[in-house]
């Protein structure tokens, strides 16, 4: 569970305002963004089928948008929401399931304290490449599980860090930035590939513009072997708000192992 001093990083760093923008986003493109929402909790829904798992961890479980909480709780004995914060509607909503937790931690290993700390270092980093110094660690959960479904967070770990970093500090070369990056997922994607797991993740972001259309790369390591895939695109945002006059939508794959 997040301290005192870990609540205000995590306030400082904006995660709490990003998942208000999350909603926020959804109330606005609500009919563009419901096919993925429903590809996303079928993929879930058709996961674990036939194996013995009563116990599962959603990590990155956010507003519970594209998350089938109730079948979960219907199937297993037990589901663990982890994120780096619950808001008050999620604690209400969950109220009614005796048999789910919510639980708060630093999904990116210790990246939010370590990038907290970096924000007053600006000697010489660029001799010693300090990102490449974070080695995280696995977080200890409340219980033990069976199965992990990672929900739209991969591609996400690195994001608000990165951003406080250039924000705070502005003097890591991007190819640091990068690497710090890869270090994320390929953490992730080790945690959770001990287990039966699924995971879904926007891997490239493309954006049409009266100039042309650009695509992000938003994914920096492999992916494993699955024993089942899916992918479509998400609607993401046609307003021209994430990026300016520009319409956004996302390439998203799905996997289950």
């Amino acid at each position: 569970m997040k301290t005192f001093s870990q609540r205000k990083m995590v306030r400082k760093m904006q995660f709490i305002s990003d998942q208000e923008g999350i909603m926020n986003r959804y109330l606005r493109e609500k009919d563009n963004w419901d096919s993925h929402l429903d590809n996303t909790k079928d993929f879930i829904n058709a996961s674990f089928k036939g194996r013995e798992i009563s116990t599962v961890a959603v990590l990155g479980s956010g507003w519970l948008l594209d998350l089938p909480l109730k079948k979960l709780s219907e199937r297993f004995k037990k589901v663990l929401l982890v994120d780096v914060h619950h808001p008050p509607q999620v604690h209400k909503k969950v109220e009614k399931y005796d048999n789910v937790i919510l639980f708060e931690t630093d999904l990116t290993g210790g990246g939010i304290e370590f990038c907290w700390e970096l924000r007053i270092k600006k000697g010489d980093h660029f001799k010693t490449h300090v990102l490449d110094d974070f080695e995280p660690k696995r977080p200890d959960l409340p219980i033990k599980v069976d199965a992990y479904i990672s929900l739209n967070l991969l591609n996400q770990l690195d994001i608000l860090l990165v951003d406080f970093l250039k924000r705070k500090n502005g003097r890591f070369l991007e190819d640091e930035y990068d690497r710090f990056r890869k270090n994320l997922q390929d953490f992730h994607l080790e945690w959770i590939t001990k287990k039966p797991a699924c995971l879904i993740s926007d891997v490239l972001e493309i954006n049409v513009c009266d100039e042309g259309i650009e695509e992000k790369q938003l994914i920096y390591t492999e992916f494993p072997e699955a024993k089942r895939n899916g992918e479509w695109t998400w609607d993401f945002d046609l307003s021209g708000q994430y990026q300016e006059d520009c319409k956004t939508s996302m390439f998203v794959r799905a996997f289950e192992w």
